[in-house]
């Protein structure tokens, strides 16, 4: 009965080392990929900055809510956005987002697109497709 005893200790022991590294890292406004399987693609940029820094915003609709998938570098990112008018010296369609509390301006400037971070981050944008956003998630 002594060496089953030290032999469960010894196992909840290794169970609780081996889970004592992990992390686990819970976003409240985060919506799951599942989310966007089922909505409707509604628009996707591709950009990159001067550092060569890279960037995939891609729009979804459930009709319900909308969400945005992004990637900003290695990171991956799904949320809820909100979408409000903005203004910019010599920019047009100045657009400004919310995803989940993140938040870009987009907009247009001599036939270019452009995203610009709170950061002060620049990224010249191209459109992508709903396919080519699904091999990057």
């Amino acid at each position: 009965m002594k060496k089953l005893f030290i032999t469960l200790t010894a196992i909840i022991l290794e169970i609780g080392f081996f889970f004592q590294g992990m992390t686990c890292t819970a976003y409240a406004a985060e919506v799951s990929a599942s989310s966007v399987k089922e909505s409707q693609f509604v628009t996707g940029v591709y950009g990159t900055n001067n550092n060569g820094e890279e960037i995939v915003v891609a729009l979804y609709n459930t009709g319900k809510k909308d969400i945005a998938f992004i990637i900003d570098g290695k990171e991956k990112f799904y949320g809820t956005y909100t979408m409000n008018p903005g203004q910019m010296e010599g920019g047009t369609n100045v657009q400004c987002y919310d995803v989940s509390g993140i938040t870009f301006a987009y907009f247009e400037m001599d036939g270019g697109m452009y995203i610009m971070t709170d950061e002060g981050n620049i990224y010249a944008l191209e459109n992508i497709t709903a396919h080519e956003v699904e091999q990057l998630r």
